[in-house]
């Protein structure tokens, strides 16, 4: 058994906020088995108007500072097929100059495992890892091509590459949850990843953590930089229903904080992961 801890710093002081915190779905390795928080009054479990990620809503009695702790199992989990439904907007859709470039950049190849190896090169080669004040896809209703080098994070890097690999027609998922360092038990923020099924095979990629962490030969999988994962939600600009009305989540792996006329507030927090042994 594994439990993560996601310890808000501070409890919200308006009247009224709701927490709206992810529900893990069964990643693959990943057997999701409970959710708790420290007294917080469990409102509602609800779904995304444009996706089957779940999520639970919590009230705020502005007392405790929040902590949501998480449970794990690890096993052979294969998630439903509808993990691999892509919302259309303007974080997963490619404008034309993203497509043109990513079938000039595949054009001849004879499978979709060379078209997304000749992708993630081509990126690794565009992108040096790095937090910018704005994302190369910022004002964009699409997701464009980058011109020269660019610096951008986990987030901006996935984007690219899924946006790129949907326009050649290759599957795949934006996966967002946390990291941890192989010497460390915490972290401060959210990470993501992505999955593809090229030619009908499961290929997770972790690009920036290449970058960030200087991993020299690119290759396939969740953890080329070392550490341990844990997967909160998956897709993109997902849209919630909730009783202060309707809200767009980016990417969904830490809880939101939802005030009155659907003002959305992201929380400071540290997240830890504790080992069977100290569970």
């Amino acid at each position: 058994m594994t439990r993560v801890e996601i310890h808000l710093t501070e409890p919200s002081t308006t009247d009224g906020a709701l927490l709206l915190v992810p529900k893990p779905y069964g990643h693959w390795g990943q057997v999701f088995k409970g959710i708790h928080s420290n007294g917080l009054e469990f409102l509602a479990e609800i779904s995304a108007k444009n996706s089957n990620q779940t999520a639970i809503i919590l009230k705020s009695d502005k007392k405790n500072t929040p902590i949501i702790a998480y449970e794990f199992d690890e096993g052979d989990v294969k998630p439903p097929n509808s993990i691999w439904s892509v919302q259309d907007n303007q974080f997963t859709t490619p404008d034309d100059s993203l497509a043109d470039l990513a079938q000039d950049l595949t054009c001849g190849t004879k499978s979709e495992a060379e078209k997304l190896r000749l992708l993630v090169e081509h990126a690794a080669g565009i992108f040096e890892y790095g937090h910018p004040e704005k994302r190369f896809y910022d004002s964009f209703e699409k997701v464009p091509a980058v011109c020269g080098t660019t610096r951008g994070s986990c987030v901006d890097i996935n984007t690219f590459l899924l946006a790129a690999a949907r326009s050649v027609g290759i599957r795949g998922q934006y996966i967002a949850g946390y990291w941890f360092h192989p010497d460390k038990y915490e972290t401060l923020d959210m990470h993501c990843w992505l999955a593809f099924m090229p030619d009908g095979k499961l290929i997770f990629w972790d690009l920036a953590h290449h970058l960030k962490w200087g991993v020299k030969k690119l290759q396939p999988g969740l953890n080329p930089a070392g550490g341990r994962r844990v997967a909160m939600s998956c897709g993109r600009g997902l849209k919630f229903e909730t009783p202060h009305g309707d809200i767009e989540i980016s990417h969904f792996s830490e809880p939101i904080w939802i005030l009155p006329g659907a003002e959305v507030k992201k929380p400071r927090l540290i997240a830890k992961i504790f080992d069977e042994a100290t569970v």
